[in-house]
């Protein structure tokens, strides 16, 4: 996780590093206060509405609600509406257990808080490891010690011979869940995403959030020391890659 610059990426994040990492989000109520999601379909959209029933589409209306209002949160916000919405349904129905859980989360900081910044501190308020992840981690863990969480660290030059360095598109890496790309951090998935290119040289994805929304799931423990595998579907004209990430690889300081 990052400390976040502006954008719904702290809602992002948070899905994907707790659903990774596995810290327990807070306990979640439905809009009838069982505890439960409620379900994705045949639900009028709501704007800030404390109690609310957390659901795609009343997410993501408090989205864009705030972002009609210039909320910092929400500003640079990528997706449509349309294209918020499958994002959000990919988390709750797609993304395991505890993606769902985290969504649900942030989707409950959304609709029962009626400021921005009160948006904001609940959001940072629900993981740990909120300003964590940011490519400097404070300590490294050994290969074999999968019961540790913290990434594996290398000297620079391995990092710089690492898994996906330098590529220049999809098609040129072929990635497993055992042969994954490597990068230092959850958000230098969406970079790389970002940098590399389909085979005739166009861009799957416009910015960020759309890169992020390519994100199946986590695959599970995987790599060359067993961190957590994300997959991300990725489309382009010559087809679309699957694409596996381990996002904790990192370099150790000179």
């Amino acid at each position: 996780m990052i400390r976040m610059r502006g954008t719904l990426r702290a809602i992002a994040l948070l899905a994907v590093g707790m659903a990774a990492c596995g810290p327990k989000p807070r306990p979640v109520t439905g809009g009838d206060g069982t505890g439960s999601v409620a379900s994705t379909t045949g639900v009028t959209p709501a704007v800030f509405q404390s109690g609310a029933a957390v659901t795609p589409e009343s997410v993501c209306a408090r989205i864009f609600e705030l972002k009609d209002a210039r909320c910092e949160l929400v500003t640079g916000y990528e997706l449509t509406e349309t294209e918020c919405q499958a994002d959000f349904r990919r988390s709750f129905e797609e993304r395991g257990p505890e993606a769902a859980k985290a969504t649900a989360a942030a989707g409950r900081c959304l609709l029962d808080n009626g400021s921005c910044e009160a948006v904001g501190e609940c959001i940072a308020n629900l993981n740990e490891y909120a300003d964590e992840q940011d490519g400097s981690p404070s300590e490294f863990r050994e290969c074999a010690d999968t019961g540790k969480y913290a990434p594996i660290g290398r000297p620079k030059a391995e990092w710089d011979k690492r898994r996906g360095a330098g590529a220049k598109t999809f098609g040129e890496v072929a990635t497993t869940k055992e042969q994954p790309i490597e990068v230092c951090g959850i958000p230098a998935e969406m970079e790389w995403l970002l940098s590399v290119t389909c085979s005739d040289g166009s861009r799957p994805f416009r910015g960020w959030d759309h890169a992020h929304a390519a994100r199946v799931g986590n695959v599970g423990p995987g790599g060359a020391c067993g961190s957590i595998v994300d997959l991300y579907e990725v489309p382009c004209p010559e087809g679309t890659h699957a694409i596996y990430i381990d996002a904790y690889v990192c370099p150790l300081p000179e």
